[in-house]
């Protein structure tokens, strides 16, 4: 007759409880993998929109002609001027839970998906007189998933510097109507060409006459008064005098006698 023997009780719950062990063991270590592995992945993703997003910021900014924002005023949209009309004005803003790019009169354009949920997005300007315009960036990101283990969040501080001279592609208005100068007694500008008329008033007299100043040390209350030549280019050209009721335009012939010329007032 064949003996066979079995497991004894005993040995069985040792084997159940070795089994159990391992298993929780096991479960355990795929259980931390994944997680590592979601986590990481959150990382990668948030890492690569805020990548992505600090590079079109720093690219707008360097490639801007103006920042058109006030100086030390932390805002929610970044408005830059740009030398092409088809791209001006050029924006990045956050709106909802996205960052959008506008370009000119083009659709926004989203600068993030909805992998991200956008925290915070802050620009603040400061603006060096003479000098480059520094734009601080605050960008804050969520990773958008509502599984509490793929929480991850990440925050960049940016800081992109203007250097390029400003060029503008359209008209240059003052904030405030006769209260702001270009230039001062101190600073002064250099020269200036202007290919079009030049004019000069003051609102607040009755005639709407300025006062135009040539050369150092010039001052009065004429409409123009010049430390130095006041030059024209042909015979044909002079001054035109207002006797009341008709306009002359003096000049001088070539003997260089004055002469006068009725002529039509400007």
């Amino acid at each position: 007759m064949n003996h066979k023997e079995g497991f004894s009780l005993v040995e069985l719950l040792i084997y159940i409880a070795l089994f159990a062990v391992i298993s929780l063991f096991l479960v355990g270590i795929l259980t931390t993998f994944t997680r590592i592995q979601v986590r990481q992945s959150a990382a990668n993703e948030i890492n690569n929109q805020i990548s992505f997003v600090s590079s079109v910021v720093k690219e707008m900014v360097q490639n801007s002609s103006l920042v058109y924002l006030q100086d030390g005023v932390t805002t929610s949209t970044l408005d830059l001027r740009m030398a092409s009309s088809s791209v001006d004005p050029t924006l990045i803003y956050a709106s909802g839970t996205a960052i959008y790019l506008q370009q000119g009169n083009a659709a926004p354009v989203a600068l993030t998906n909805s992998n991200v949920t956008v925290n915070n997005f802050s620009v603040t300007p400061y603006k060096n007189p003479g000098g480059s315009t520094v734009v601080q960036t605050n960008l804050s990101l969520t990773y958008n998933n509502p599984n509490p283990a793929s929480q991850f969040s990440q925050s960049l501080q940016l800081a992109v510097a203007r250097i390029s001279a400003a060029t503008f592609d359209s008209a240059l208005y003052p904030a405030s109507s006769t209260s702001l100068d270009v230039g001062s007694a101190a600073s002064p500008w250099g020269n200036g060409w202007f290919n079009g008329s030049l004019h000069v008033f003051n609102a607040d007299t009755a005639s709407n006459q300025g006062e135009i100043y040539a050369g150092t040390g010039v001052s009065g209350s004429v409409a123009l008064k010049a430390n130095g030549n006041v030059g024209f280019y042909s015979a044909s050209q002079g001054l035109i005098l207002n006797s009341g009721s008709n306009c002359y335009l003096l000049g001088v012939n070539a003997s260089g006698t004055l002469s006068t010329t009725l002529v039509s007032c400007p």
